[in-house]
């Protein structure tokens, strides 16, 4: 499993200057946002993305199917690509804090960690709940129909978001209360809870991942 990741790692590290114009973009956006949150967001999007475009190298010129001629298993496969994904929003969360601490070092802003820690720790969260999301339709389809497939779900979700505001004001709905709780609620067992939950998510999606690419003709 070590030639994988030593094989995705070269493959990524290609793509330096993409790495570089994607740290530039986010930090243009988000000194004209002026929002702290745009940073880890945009990095943890562009970094799973590059990660996912790993699957698509592996795929070109039957490149699976010389690899499992080697002696790695298909499950071994999987476990690298969630271990990769992993290690790689790890380090866009890292990477997105560094960059943060020093703008606002330069600019003579004070941060405030603890809720920047926090804005942290949930997309994190939902960086994995992205991963869980995409690899699967990765392995399944392949990175040009995994694109268009993505594209659909933004598309559908869009749309039914617009059609439950309507819906909300329509029918006079009020979820004040619901939201005020969820304010409430303490950061720490909010964390928890999100993050039980995305581990099953995950474990989930594995399972599928392997059954995919086990049944993957090559």
């Amino acid at each position: 499993m070590k030639g994988l990741y030593i094989k995705d790692i070269r493959m990524l590290m290609k793509h330096k200057l993409l790495f570089l114009a994607m740290i530039s973009l986010t930090v243009i956006n988000s000194l004209n946002l002026e929002n702290a949150a745009i940073v880890p967001s945009l990095m943890l999007f562009f970094f799973t993305s590059l990660a996912f475009t790993t699957i698509t190298y592996d795929e070109m010129d039957h490149g699976m199917t010389f690899l499992f001629t080697l002696p790695i298993s298909r499950k071994k496969y999987v476990i690298e690509k969630y271990g990769l994904s992993f290690v790689i929003c790890l380090i866009a969360v890292g990477l997105s804090f560094f960059l943060v601490s020093t703008m606002c070092w330069v600019q003579g802003e004070t941060l405030n960690m603890s809720l920047f820690f926090l804005t942290l720790v949930l997309l994190f969260i939902v960086g994995m709940l992205y991963i869980s999301l995409m690899l699967p339709i990765y392995l399944k389809f392949g990175g040009d129909k995994s694109r268009l497939i993505m594209i659909a779900v933004m598309g559908v979700i869009f749309f039914f978001s617009f059609l439950g505001g309507n819906l909300i004001d329509v029918l006079n709905l009020d979820f004040t209360g619901v939201l005020q709780k969820l304010i409430q609620t303490p950061a720490e067992r909010l964390v928890g809870i999100s993050g039980l939950i995305t581990l099953f998510i995950l474990f989930l999606s594995f399972k599928l991942s392997v059954r995919i690419i086990q049944r993957k003709e090559l």
